[in-house]
């Protein structure tokens, strides 16, 4: 038995734009300057409320708070958008239904989308039966806590060392690898290869086919 655990924004779809629009957005309310495309998109994999304070340190509780109302309404306008605002990566697809159609491997998703957002995506690539566990930032800590990748442990039943991580940020092997599971990172998303390496990836997949071989290798006992 085995557990592949996929994070979502940079592993599984790509929604950059929406993300930098809506913090953008957020900011902008509170007459905040945005940071650069790279600073905002290195906060992906963070909890929104944490980015959102790294983005604007300065900022009172109260604005804070209104400014994550702001980035999850703007947020939810576009991914309204006929293309939902976040596309999945090519070839992803195509690997989760073959994992997911594989005997002894069970599939999760941890991410810091809220739960609706988590289900938007699921539920509009009609992935959804593929997963045991699903993980959101309404679940628990956010990374690079362990919490949510322990949780996803022990519902499953599998061990640490049966439990592997996809993630494209150094927030996800950093969560990995406090939970004692090994982690993969992937080069098409938020973070270089260089930060994932330096944060104790096991391995770097820099396309779908190298992730695919490296899944393949995983076999625990």
């Amino acid at each position: 038995m085995r557990l592949i655990v996929f994070d979502c924004d940079g592993t599984l779809v790509d929604s950059q734009q929406t993300i930098i629009t809506a913090t953008e957005a957020a900011l902008s309310s509170h007459d905040f300057a945005a940071p650069d495309r790279r600073d905002i998109l290195y906060a992906v994999g963070l909890p929104v409320d944490v980015a959102m304070r790294r983005h604007a340190p300065e900022a009172t509780d109260d604005q804070i708070i209104n400014m994550l109302d702001v980035y999850r309404e703007t947020y939810q306008q576009l991914v309204q958008q006929d293309d939902r605002g976040q596309v999945m990566f090519p070839g992803m697809h195509e690997q989760i239904a073959q994992l997911g159609d594989m005997d002894e491997t069970l599939l999760g998703i941890i991410t810091m989308k809220s739960r609706r957002g988590l289900e938007r995506v699921v539920d509009a690539y009609d992935i959804r039966k593929y997963f045991q566990v699903l993980k959101s930032a309404d679940d628990g800590p956010g990374k690079p806590s362990p919490d949510l990748m322990l949780d996803a442990i022990a519902e499953t039943g599998v061990t640490a060392e049966q439990a592997l991580m996809v993630g494209d940020t150094s927030f996800d092997i950093m969560m990995a690898k406090a939970a004692g599971t090994r982690a993969i990172g992937v080069g098409w998303g938020y973070q270089t290869i260089d930060e994932l390496e330096d944060s104790g990836a096991d391995a770097i997949a820099e396309t779908p086919e190298e992730l695919n071989d490296l899944l393949s290798a995983f076999q625990p006992s």
